[in-house]
Protein backbone atom coordinates (compact mmCIF):
# COMPACT_ATOMS: atom_id res chain seq x y z
CA UNK A 1 0.00 0.00 0.00
CA UNK A 2 1.19 3.59 -0.64
CA UNK A 3 -0.41 5.03 2.25
CA UNK A 4 -3.12 4.33 5.14
CA UNK A 5 -6.42 2.22 4.37
CA UNK A 6 -9.25 4.41 3.49
CA UNK A 7 -11.32 5.44 6.80
CA UNK A 8 -14.80 4.13 6.74
CA UNK A 9 -16.37 7.88 6.99
CA UNK A 10 -14.23 8.90 4.27
CA UNK A 11 -16.20 9.89 1.02
CA UNK A 12 -15.43 10.70 -2.07
CA UNK A 13 -16.75 14.46 -3.67
CA UNK A 14 -18.99 14.42 -6.40
CA UNK A 15 -15.89 17.33 -8.71
CA UNK A 16 -15.26 13.94 -11.92
CA UNK A 17 -15.71 16.41 -14.79
CA UNK A 18 -18.84 14.27 -15.53
CA UNK A 19 -20.29 15.22 -12.04
CA UNK A 20 -19.11 19.22 -12.21
CA UNK A 21 -17.71 20.68 -15.20
CA UNK A 22 -17.96 24.07 -14.69
CA UNK A 23 -16.02 23.83 -12.02
CA UNK A 24 -13.20 21.92 -14.51
CA UNK A 25 -13.90 24.98 -17.37
CA UNK A 26 -13.10 27.90 -14.24
CA UNK A 27 -10.05 26.60 -13.80
CA UNK A 28 -9.24 25.88 -17.03
CA UNK A 29 -9.61 29.83 -17.92
CA UNK A 30 -8.14 30.44 -14.70
CA UNK A 31 -4.77 28.63 -15.84
CA UNK A 32 -5.25 29.96 -19.74
CA UNK A 33 -5.39 33.26 -18.71
CA UNK A 34 -2.57 33.40 -16.01
CA UNK A 35 -0.08 32.07 -18.87
CA UNK A 36 -1.40 33.87 -21.42
CA UNK A 37 -0.74 37.00 -18.83
CA UNK A 38 3.15 35.46 -18.05
CA UNK A 39 3.56 35.01 -22.08
CA UNK A 40 2.51 38.65 -22.81
CA UNK A 41 3.45 40.76 -19.92
CA UNK A 42 6.75 41.66 -20.73
CA UNK A 43 7.00 44.50 -18.41
CA UNK A 44 7.16 42.97 -14.43
CA UNK A 45 9.99 41.07 -15.58
CA UNK A 46 10.67 37.35 -15.62
CA UNK A 47 10.46 36.59 -11.54
CA UNK A 48 6.92 37.79 -11.85
CA UNK A 49 6.38 36.43 -15.19
CA UNK A 50 7.51 32.94 -14.10
CA UNK A 51 5.25 33.46 -11.07
CA UNK A 52 2.13 33.68 -13.16
CA UNK A 53 3.07 30.67 -15.50
CA UNK A 54 3.84 28.45 -12.47
CA UNK A 55 0.26 29.25 -10.48
CA UNK A 56 -1.52 29.07 -14.01
CA UNK A 57 -0.54 25.53 -14.74
CA UNK A 58 -0.83 24.38 -11.26
CA UNK A 59 -3.92 25.25 -11.21
CA UNK A 60 -4.75 23.95 -14.72
CA UNK A 61 -3.13 20.74 -13.67
CA UNK A 62 -4.71 20.31 -10.29
CA UNK A 63 -8.31 21.09 -11.59
CA UNK A 64 -10.42 21.66 -9.80
CA UNK A 65 -8.98 22.21 -6.65
CA UNK A 66 -8.74 25.76 -7.22
CA UNK A 67 -12.82 26.28 -7.70
CA UNK A 68 -13.32 24.10 -4.66
CA UNK A 69 -11.05 25.29 -1.49
CA UNK A 70 -13.60 25.85 0.76
CA UNK A 71 -16.37 23.23 -0.17
CA UNK A 72 -14.34 19.92 -0.11
CA UNK A 73 -10.97 18.55 1.21
CA UNK A 74 -8.17 17.83 -0.72
CA UNK A 75 -6.90 14.30 -0.27
CA UNK A 76 -8.27 11.37 1.84
CA UNK A 77 -10.02 12.32 4.69
CA UNK A 78 -10.21 11.76 7.50
CA UNK A 79 -6.34 10.32 8.39
CA UNK A 80 -4.92 10.45 11.36
CA UNK A 81 -2.46 12.57 10.49
CA UNK A 82 -4.68 15.20 8.50
CA UNK A 83 -7.36 14.99 11.04
CA UNK A 84 -5.25 15.50 13.72
CA UNK A 85 -3.69 18.23 12.61
CA UNK A 86 -6.68 20.47 11.98
CA UNK A 87 -8.26 19.78 15.78
CA UNK A 88 -4.79 20.62 17.16
CA UNK A 89 -5.02 23.65 15.03
CA UNK A 90 -8.73 23.83 16.71
CA UNK A 91 -7.28 23.04 19.96
CA UNK A 92 -4.77 26.48 19.83
CA UNK A 93 -1.56 24.38 20.20
CA UNK A 94 0.16 26.55 18.27
CA UNK A 95 -0.64 29.54 20.16
CA UNK A 96 -0.26 27.91 24.05
CA UNK A 97 3.63 26.93 22.75
CA UNK A 98 4.14 30.90 21.67
CA UNK A 99 2.58 31.90 25.16
CA UNK A 100 4.08 29.75 26.95
CA UNK A 101 7.70 28.44 25.92
CA UNK A 102 8.68 26.93 28.67
CA UNK A 103 5.48 25.65 30.84
CA UNK A 104 4.29 23.66 27.71
CA UNK A 105 6.78 21.14 28.19
CA UNK A 106 4.05 19.57 30.08
CA UNK A 107 1.49 19.97 27.43
CA UNK A 108 0.82 16.83 25.22
CA UNK A 109 -0.17 18.27 22.50
CA UNK A 110 2.95 20.24 22.29
CA UNK A 111 4.81 17.23 22.74
CA UNK A 112 3.43 15.44 20.30
CA UNK A 113 3.54 18.22 17.34
CA UNK A 114 6.91 19.03 18.47
CA UNK A 115 8.09 23.20 17.94
CA UNK A 116 7.44 23.02 14.08
CA UNK A 117 4.04 25.08 14.23
CA UNK A 118 4.83 27.16 11.62
CA UNK A 119 2.11 25.57 9.12
CA UNK A 120 0.13 26.33 11.74
CA UNK A 121 0.49 29.68 11.60
CA UNK A 122 0.05 29.35 7.83
CA UNK A 123 -3.15 28.14 8.71
CA UNK A 124 -4.03 30.92 10.91
CA UNK A 125 -3.50 33.71 8.53
CA UNK A 126 -5.76 31.69 5.50
CA UNK A 127 -8.27 31.20 8.42
CA UNK A 128 -8.75 35.05 8.60
CA UNK A 129 -10.73 34.91 4.68
CA UNK A 130 -11.63 30.55 4.28
CA UNK A 131 -12.55 27.82 6.74
CA UNK A 132 -9.84 26.20 8.90
CA UNK A 133 -10.12 23.62 6.53
CA UNK A 134 -9.94 26.09 3.16
CA UNK A 135 -7.00 27.41 4.69
CA UNK A 136 -5.50 23.84 4.70
CA UNK A 137 -6.77 23.29 0.83
CA UNK A 138 -5.17 26.52 -0.16
CA UNK A 139 -1.66 25.86 1.48
CA UNK A 140 -2.40 22.57 -0.72
CA UNK A 141 -2.86 24.60 -3.46
CA UNK A 142 0.14 26.75 -3.02
CA UNK A 143 2.79 24.35 -2.07
CA UNK A 144 3.60 22.84 -5.20
CA UNK A 145 3.99 26.07 -7.21
CA UNK A 146 5.74 27.66 -4.75
CA UNK A 147 8.34 24.71 -4.93
CA UNK A 148 8.61 25.22 -8.40
CA UNK A 149 8.88 28.74 -8.04
CA UNK A 150 11.93 28.19 -5.71
CA UNK A 151 13.62 25.26 -7.59
CA UNK A 152 13.17 28.15 -10.71
CA UNK A 153 15.21 30.56 -8.81
CA UNK A 154 18.21 28.28 -7.60
CA UNK A 155 18.15 26.43 -11.72
CA UNK A 156 18.46 29.97 -13.30
CA UNK A 157 21.16 30.93 -11.04
CA UNK A 158 23.21 27.61 -11.32
CA UNK A 159 22.72 27.15 -15.18
CA UNK A 160 21.47 31.27 -16.28
CA UNK A 161 18.51 30.43 -18.33
CA UNK A 162 14.99 31.03 -17.61
CA UNK A 163 13.48 28.50 -19.69
CA UNK A 164 15.62 25.72 -19.11
CA UNK A 165 15.02 26.28 -15.26
CA UNK A 166 11.47 26.46 -15.81
CA UNK A 167 11.31 23.52 -17.26
CA UNK A 168 13.39 21.75 -15.07
CA UNK A 169 11.73 23.23 -11.59
CA UNK A 170 8.80 21.76 -12.77
CA UNK A 171 9.53 17.76 -11.57
CA UNK A 172 10.54 19.29 -8.23
CA UNK A 173 7.26 21.51 -7.11
CA UNK A 174 4.91 19.13 -9.07
CA UNK A 175 6.57 15.72 -8.12
CA UNK A 176 4.47 12.63 -7.15
CA UNK A 177 5.77 12.49 -3.62
CA UNK A 178 4.61 15.98 -2.73
CA UNK A 179 1.11 15.01 -3.95
CA UNK A 180 1.35 12.20 -1.81
CA UNK A 181 2.21 13.61 1.10
CA UNK A 182 -1.04 16.65 -0.29
CA UNK A 183 -3.03 13.09 0.05
CA UNK A 184 -2.24 11.66 3.65
CA UNK A 185 0.09 13.58 5.95
CA UNK A 186 0.03 16.88 7.46
CA UNK A 187 0.39 19.54 5.36
CA UNK A 188 3.87 21.22 6.14
CA UNK A 189 4.86 17.90 4.89
CA UNK A 190 4.78 19.43 0.82
CA UNK A 191 5.95 22.32 1.97
CA UNK A 192 9.74 21.51 0.00
CA UNK A 193 9.59 24.53 -1.20
CA UNK A 194 11.96 26.26 1.84
CA UNK A 195 14.74 23.53 1.48
CA UNK A 196 14.88 24.79 -2.81
CA UNK A 197 14.43 28.38 -1.51
CA UNK A 198 17.36 27.64 1.18
CA UNK A 199 19.32 26.34 -1.12
CA UNK A 200 18.98 29.36 -3.50
CA UNK A 201 20.43 31.58 -0.37
CA UNK A 202 22.83 29.30 0.24
CA UNK A 203 24.40 29.25 -3.67
CA UNK A 204 23.83 33.14 -3.42
CA UNK A 205 25.61 33.67 -0.42
CA UNK A 206 28.51 31.38 -1.73
CA UNK A 207 28.23 33.63 -5.01
CA UNK A 208 27.82 37.15 -4.17
CA UNK A 209 28.65 37.22 -0.15
CA UNK A 210 26.73 40.05 1.10
CA UNK A 211 22.86 40.29 3.12
CA UNK A 212 22.61 36.79 1.79
CA UNK A 213 24.37 35.07 4.25
CA UNK A 214 22.33 36.78 6.81
CA UNK A 215 19.14 35.84 4.71
CA UNK A 216 20.42 31.82 4.40
CA UNK A 217 19.84 32.17 8.25
CA UNK A 218 16.65 33.94 8.19
CA UNK A 219 15.58 31.17 5.84
CA UNK A 220 16.93 28.27 7.57
CA UNK A 221 15.12 29.59 10.75
CA UNK A 222 11.71 29.64 9.13
CA UNK A 223 12.45 26.09 7.22
CA UNK A 224 13.12 24.56 10.18
CA UNK A 225 10.02 25.75 12.41
CA UNK A 226 8.10 24.91 9.46
CA UNK A 227 8.98 21.29 9.28
CA UNK A 228 11.99 19.64 11.11
CA UNK A 229 13.02 17.28 8.95
CA UNK A 230 13.78 19.74 5.99
CA UNK A 231 16.04 21.45 9.23
CA UNK A 232 18.05 18.21 9.13
CA UNK A 233 18.34 18.36 5.46
CA UNK A 234 18.97 22.25 5.53
CA UNK A 235 22.02 21.20 8.24
CA UNK A 236 23.18 18.61 6.02
CA UNK A 237 22.83 20.69 2.91
CA UNK A 238 25.21 23.44 4.61
CA UNK A 239 27.49 21.13 6.13
CA UNK A 240 28.32 19.86 3.10
CA UNK A 241 28.42 23.28 1.27
CA UNK A 242 31.02 24.30 4.25
CA UNK A 243 33.49 21.39 3.35
CA UNK A 244 32.67 22.30 -0.38
CA UNK A 245 33.62 25.90 0.37
CA UNK A 246 36.39 25.37 2.29
CA UNK A 247 38.58 22.84 -0.12
CA UNK A 248 39.94 25.25 -2.68
CA UNK A 249 41.13 27.53 0.81
CA UNK A 250 42.72 24.33 1.71
CA UNK A 251 44.51 23.37 -1.55
CA UNK A 252 45.35 27.57 -1.73
CA UNK A 253 46.13 27.69 1.69
CA UNK A 254 44.83 30.71 1.29
CA UNK A 255 41.26 31.72 2.96
CA UNK A 256 38.76 32.72 0.28
CA UNK A 257 36.22 34.85 0.41
CA UNK A 258 33.50 32.05 -1.01
CA UNK A 259 35.06 30.32 1.97
CA UNK A 260 34.12 33.21 4.49
CA UNK A 261 30.78 33.61 2.95
CA UNK A 262 29.66 30.20 3.13
CA UNK A 263 30.69 29.97 6.74
CA UNK A 264 28.93 33.49 7.87
CA UNK A 265 25.96 31.82 6.55
CA UNK A 266 26.20 28.89 8.66
CA UNK A 267 26.56 30.58 11.06
CA UNK A 268 23.19 32.63 10.70
CA UNK A 269 21.62 29.11 10.14
CA UNK A 270 22.97 27.76 13.77
CA UNK A 271 22.08 31.27 15.80
CA UNK A 272 18.70 30.28 14.59
CA UNK A 273 18.70 26.53 14.39
CA UNK A 274 20.47 25.69 17.83
CA UNK A 275 17.92 26.86 19.86
CA UNK A 276 15.26 25.12 18.19
CA UNK A 277 17.03 22.41 18.74
CA UNK A 278 17.39 22.62 22.07
CA UNK A 279 13.79 23.54 22.82
CA UNK A 280 12.59 20.58 20.45
CA UNK A 281 15.16 18.42 22.66
CA UNK A 282 13.57 19.65 25.84
CA UNK A 283 9.93 18.87 24.96
CA UNK A 284 11.44 15.36 23.85
CA UNK A 285 12.50 14.86 27.41
CA UNK A 286 9.63 16.39 29.17
CA UNK A 287 7.37 13.09 30.05
CA UNK A 288 6.49 9.97 28.05
CA UNK A 289 7.67 9.57 24.68
CA UNK A 290 6.02 8.29 21.59
CA UNK A 291 8.15 5.05 21.85
CA UNK A 292 11.78 3.77 22.51
CA UNK A 293 14.84 5.07 20.23
CA UNK A 294 14.67 1.35 19.44
CA UNK A 295 11.11 1.15 18.20
CA UNK A 296 11.74 4.67 16.25
CA UNK A 297 14.58 2.99 14.51
CA UNK A 298 12.95 -0.49 13.59
CA UNK A 299 8.95 0.09 13.62
CA UNK A 300 9.23 3.85 12.10
CA UNK A 301 12.82 4.83 10.02
CA UNK A 302 13.53 1.34 8.55
CA UNK A 303 10.00 1.64 6.68
CA UNK A 304 9.89 4.74 5.61
CA UNK A 305 13.37 5.18 3.75
CA UNK A 306 14.51 5.55 0.20
CA UNK A 307 14.52 1.82 -0.75
CA UNK A 308 17.13 0.21 -2.79
CA UNK A 309 15.28 -3.17 -3.90
CA UNK A 310 12.77 -2.69 -4.67
CA UNK A 311 14.25 0.49 -6.12
CA UNK A 312 11.57 3.17 -4.51
CA UNK A 313 11.39 6.20 -3.01
CA UNK A 314 9.28 5.81 0.29
CA UNK A 315 6.86 2.85 -1.45
CA UNK A 316 6.75 5.32 -4.83
CA UNK A 317 8.00 3.93 -8.20
CA UNK A 318 11.17 5.47 -8.83
CA UNK A 319 9.66 6.00 -12.63
CA UNK A 320 6.79 7.21 -11.58
CA UNK A 321 8.18 9.57 -8.37
CA UNK A 322 11.11 11.11 -10.77
CA UNK A 323 11.19 12.75 -13.81
CA UNK A 324 13.32 10.17 -15.91
CA UNK A 325 14.28 12.63 -18.46
CA UNK A 326 15.95 14.94 -15.75
CA UNK A 327 17.23 11.75 -13.93
CA UNK A 328 19.19 10.83 -17.58
CA UNK A 329 20.38 14.38 -18.28
CA UNK A 330 21.70 14.45 -14.27
CA UNK A 331 23.71 11.13 -15.19
CA UNK A 332 25.06 12.28 -18.94
CA UNK A 333 25.83 15.29 -17.14
CA UNK A 334 27.83 14.31 -14.28
CA UNK A 335 29.88 12.51 -16.81
CA UNK A 336 30.59 14.91 -19.49
CA UNK A 337 30.86 18.21 -16.99
CA UNK A 338 33.24 15.96 -13.93
CA UNK A 339 35.92 18.74 -14.51
CA UNK A 340 33.08 21.31 -13.07
CA UNK A 341 33.71 21.52 -9.64
CA UNK A 342 29.75 21.83 -8.71
CA UNK A 343 29.34 19.04 -10.50
CA UNK A 344 31.71 17.09 -8.43
CA UNK A 345 30.38 18.89 -5.31
CA UNK A 346 26.33 17.88 -6.31
CA UNK A 347 27.30 14.20 -6.99
CA UNK A 348 29.55 13.69 -3.34
CA UNK A 349 26.69 15.76 -1.58
CA UNK A 350 23.94 14.10 -3.35
CA UNK A 351 25.45 10.83 -2.68
CA UNK A 352 25.97 11.31 1.10
CA UNK A 353 21.64 12.25 1.26
CA UNK A 354 21.07 9.33 -0.41
CA UNK A 355 22.72 7.46 1.51
CA UNK A 356 21.27 8.75 4.68
CA UNK A 357 17.49 8.49 2.85
CA UNK A 358 18.00 5.00 2.59
CA UNK A 359 17.50 4.45 6.36
CA UNK A 360 18.67 2.06 8.96
CA UNK A 361 18.82 -0.86 6.33
CA UNK A 362 21.08 -0.77 3.57
CA UNK A 363 19.72 -3.93 1.98
CA UNK A 364 17.26 -6.70 3.17
CA UNK A 365 18.38 -9.07 5.22
CA UNK A 366 18.91 -6.76 6.87
CA UNK A 367 22.59 -5.30 6.44
CA UNK A 368 22.54 -2.06 8.36
CA UNK A 369 23.19 1.47 6.64
CA UNK A 370 26.77 2.13 8.64
CA UNK A 371 26.27 5.92 7.83
CA UNK A 372 22.84 6.12 9.20
CA UNK A 373 23.86 4.42 12.11
CA UNK A 374 27.07 6.73 12.45
CA UNK A 375 25.07 10.13 12.22
CA UNK A 376 22.12 8.43 14.72
CA UNK A 377 25.00 7.86 17.41
CA UNK A 378 26.66 11.02 16.79
CA UNK A 379 23.58 13.78 16.33
CA UNK A 380 21.73 14.65 19.75
CA UNK A 381 18.02 13.75 18.93
CA UNK A 382 18.50 12.04 15.63
CA UNK A 383 16.96 9.15 17.04
CA UNK A 384 13.16 10.38 16.85
CA UNK A 385 13.87 10.71 13.21
CA UNK A 386 10.94 8.32 11.70
CA UNK A 387 11.20 9.76 8.02
CA UNK A 388 14.64 9.37 6.31
CA UNK A 389 13.50 9.38 3.04
CA UNK A 390 12.84 13.20 3.61
CA UNK A 391 17.09 13.39 2.66
CA UNK A 392 16.29 12.59 -0.69
CA UNK A 393 14.67 15.92 -1.91
CA UNK A 394 17.90 17.10 -0.89
CA UNK A 395 19.22 14.60 -3.72
CA UNK A 396 16.30 15.59 -6.13
CA UNK A 397 17.05 18.87 -5.94
CA UNK A 398 20.93 18.84 -6.70
CA UNK A 399 20.21 16.03 -9.60
CA UNK A 400 18.23 18.75 -11.01
CA UNK A 401 20.70 21.58 -10.94
CA UNK A 402 23.48 18.94 -12.56
CA UNK A 403 20.87 18.52 -15.26
CA UNK A 404 20.41 22.34 -15.38
CA UNK A 405 24.10 22.86 -16.28
CA UNK A 406 23.98 19.85 -18.89
CA UNK A 407 21.15 21.17 -20.36
CA UNK A 408 22.17 24.68 -20.90
CA UNK A 409 25.77 23.48 -22.61
CA UNK A 410 23.88 21.09 -24.67
CA UNK A 411 20.80 23.00 -26.39
CA UNK A 412 18.14 25.41 -25.97
CA UNK A 413 15.90 24.54 -28.84
CA UNK A 414 13.14 22.44 -28.50
CA UNK A 415 12.71 23.99 -24.93
CA UNK A 416 8.63 24.26 -25.35
CA UNK A 417 8.32 20.58 -26.53
CA UNK A 418 10.18 19.27 -23.52
CA UNK A 419 7.68 21.10 -21.57
CA UNK A 420 4.73 19.69 -23.16
CA UNK A 421 6.57 15.89 -23.29
CA UNK A 422 6.71 16.92 -19.06
CA UNK A 423 3.39 17.59 -18.56
CA UNK A 424 2.13 14.84 -20.66
CA UNK A 425 4.15 12.66 -18.53
CA UNK A 426 3.22 13.95 -15.79
CA UNK A 427 -0.17 13.57 -16.42
CA UNK A 428 -0.32 10.08 -16.90
CA UNK A 429 2.44 9.23 -14.27
CA UNK A 430 1.24 11.32 -11.31
CA UNK A 431 -2.10 12.37 -11.94
CA UNK A 432 -3.37 9.16 -12.70
CA UNK A 433 -1.01 7.37 -10.14
CA UNK A 434 -3.20 6.08 -6.65
CA UNK A 435 -1.42 8.06 -4.54
CA UNK A 436 -2.62 11.42 -5.98
CA UNK A 437 -5.17 13.13 -3.87
CA UNK A 438 -8.86 13.00 -4.28
CA UNK A 439 -11.24 15.27 -2.85
CA UNK A 440 -13.33 13.96 0.21
CA UNK A 441 -16.28 15.37 1.97
CA UNK A 442 -15.77 16.57 5.17
CA UNK A 443 -15.98 15.14 8.34
CA UNK A 444 -17.24 16.74 11.72
CA UNK A 445 -15.02 15.18 14.92
CA UNK A 446 -13.35 16.21 17.68
CA UNK A 447 -10.42 15.18 20.00
CA UNK A 448 -11.27 12.01 22.19
CA UNK A 449 -10.46 12.91 25.95
CA UNK A 450 -7.88 10.37 26.34
CA UNK A 451 -6.25 10.49 23.23
CA UNK A 452 -3.13 10.99 25.01
CA UNK A 453 -3.22 7.84 27.16
CA UNK A 454 -3.41 5.71 23.75
CA UNK A 455 -0.23 8.02 21.95
CA UNK A 456 2.60 7.96 24.87
CA UNK A 457 3.92 5.65 26.32
CA UNK A 458 5.75 5.04 30.11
Amino acid sequence: MYGPPPDPRQLLAPVQLIDDPLSHLACVAIGAALTLLAWRWKRPGPHIRAALFILGQTIWLTMPLAAHLDTYVYGSFPTIDKEGSLLFYLDGVHRRLLAHPVASAADPAVRLIGIHVGHLWVTELFDLFLSPMGAFNLQGLLYPPLAWYAAWLLLRDVCRDDRIALLLGFPFGMGLHLFRDLNWYTIEKAAVFWLALFAWALHRAWRDGGPWRELTGVIYLLMSWMNLYLGLVGAALGGLAMLGAGWPSLRSRTLLPQTRWVARAMWACAAGGVPLAIWQLALLNGGPGLGSPDRFLWERAALDGFSLFPLRWNRLEIHRALNLIAVGLALVGVVRRWKDGRVRWALAAGLFLAALSVGPVLLPGPVENPLYMAVRAVVPGFWRVAKPEVFFHGTWLLMLCVAAIELSRVSRKGLGWLYALFVVGWVIMVRTHPAYPPMTMPVESSLSPDWAEKVFVE
